[in-house]
């Protein structure tokens, strides 16, 4: 267990470092200078003071040198400093990530109950319809991007109905009915992309679980369909699963980041989007370094546990 352990750590911490040059590399090649952005767009702006500015912020440096003092200043615990408001990056962040925190986990949470009830609805019920609108659910939701279900769940709730407020959130603390009102539409959002490819996967493993030897047997003694498929079929089809929520879970911050945008849901997502217009890249650097190291531990935590459940992974004699 020791040796897989430290084969995922490895893989993990080099993923990262890719991870880190991407970005930084990326948000070089942009079009658009961070200094014009600070200043502002007045047309008669000092070249001198252009420059002096970039000298100050270490854009003058090459790549390889910016590059070298960011990464090393993260291992001092620094993000750096928002060229635009001049705030730490860290303060920042921390000022978003509870909001975002929040509607991941309920995005999350709603994705695991749609998946599993949607997976096994068609396996219980021998006929054709709801597996045919599971299928069309599911080719839906992977197919259609987030904002797309985010506008169409906004024109009928809030346009049409107007149940639910349009944009906008309230603190938990504050107010915790108007944080759930709040709430309700950007997770509902998120939970229906999350839970189209848990669906998929679970769907498939409930097929192969279907047709083992054991699984007829139970059917042969006579023991009914609803039965069979909670107490032998389901239990062991969520280990397959269980990598497709372990990439479900890693990457739901990042999902949030879009439906943030279309919510106005003051989070990590809506500051990455006003980041980008202010060409701020210390903000963006470390948000999506953040949301980055977010997946990967994650994955990392599903990999070992997946570990655990199947020894066999331990010693790299199957691959998944």
């Amino acid at each position: 267990m020791a040796g897989y352990l430290l084969r995922r750590l490895a893989a993990s911490a080099v993923m990262l470092l890719g991870v880190s040059v991407l970005i930084f590399v990326v948000l070089r090649l942009l079009p658009g200078d961070p200094t014009v952005a600070r200043v502002g767009a007045a047309q008669n702006i000092d070249p001198a003071a252009l420059a002096a500015l970039r000298e100050e912020l270490g854009l003058n440096d090459p790549i390889p040198v910016q590059y070298w003092a960011w990464i090393t200043a993260i291992f001092g615990g620094e993000l750096g400093r928002s060229y635009f408001s001049q705030f730490d990056v860290t303060v920042l962040i921390g000022q978003r990530l509870g909001p975002t925190l929040e509607l991941s986990a309920a995005g999350l949470v709603l994705a695991v109950l749609l998946a599993v009830v949607l997976a096994v609805l068609p396996t219980v019920v021998r006929s054709r319809w709801p597996g045919r609108l599971v299928g069309a659910y599911t080719v839906a939701g992977m197919a259609a991007p987030p904002f797309v279900f985010g506008i169409v769940l906004l024109a009928i709730f809030s346009v049409k109905l107007g149940v639910l407020p349009q944009q906008g959130y309230v603190p938990l603390a504050e107010d915790p009915v108007g944080n759930l009102r709040t709430l309700v539409l950007p997770a509902l959002t998120l939970g229906i992309c999350l839970s189209a490819p848990l669906i998929r996967h679970l769907r498939s493993a409930l097929s192969e679980v279907e047709s083992t030897a054991h699984v007829r047997t139970a059917t042969g003694k006579g023991i009914g369909r609803r039965a069979v498929v909670l107490r032998h079929v389901l239990p062991n089809a969520m280990l397959p699963a269980l990598t497709s929520l372990g990439v479900t879970a890693g990457g739901v911050l990042s999902g949030a980041v879009v439906v943030e945008y279309v919510f106005n849901w003051p989070g990590l997502g809506s500051l990455i989007v006003d980041s980008v217009f202010k060409r701020d890249y210390a903000v963006i650097q470390g948000t999506v370094l953040l949301l980055a190291a977010a997946f990967v531990v994650v994955n990392l935590a599903v990999d070992l546990l997946y570990g655990v459940l199947d020894p066999r992974l331990r010693v790299g004699r199957v691959r998944r």
